[in-house]
């Protein structure tokens, strides 16, 4: 799955995109992949959401997940940052930022990242030296 291929995807034209069954499910399977949800590919009234949405947001969001230094396990779904602070990591929401935030709250939560960088620890020190220098 790349950005370039989802952005090919997108500039057909969605009667053609509907009518043709490989590329739909090709479609579908982004969907599936840059939300993190359960979709249902034999639902005709849910193919115009999934295209909308990927229109709105997907090459975004794919650019995120696929450029970013960390990755979330597939299985983790929408967690919590810190306690009652109302900021959320999920596959979608995962740029490297958000993970450093993520692993500063809680250096722990590193088994839940299928992927990240070796200096993982040197990143959350220096996010938390330049908070103390703010």
């Amino acid at each position: 799955m790349t950005v370039d291929r989802l952005k090919n995807l997108l500039e057909i034209p969605f009667e053609s995109l509907n009518l043709d069954k490989d590329l739909k499910a090709e479609l579908i399977e982004y969907y599936k992949f840059i939300f993190n949800a359960k979709t249902c590919s034999t639902c005709k009234d849910k193919f115009p959401i999934y295209y909308k949405k990927l229109i709105e947001s997907g090459v975004e969001k794919l650019s995120i997940i696929t450029n970013g230094k960390f990755k979330l396990r597939k299985n983790i779904g929408v967690v919590e940052i810190s306690f009652g602070n109302g900021k959320f990591i999920s596959h979608s929401n995962a740029d490297d930022d958000t993970c450093i935030a993520f692993l500063k709250a809680n250096p722990n939560r590193i088994s839940m990242f299928e992927s990240y960088p070796e200096n993982w620890m040197d990143l959350i020190q220096d996010n938390e030296k330049e908070n103390e220098n703010e």
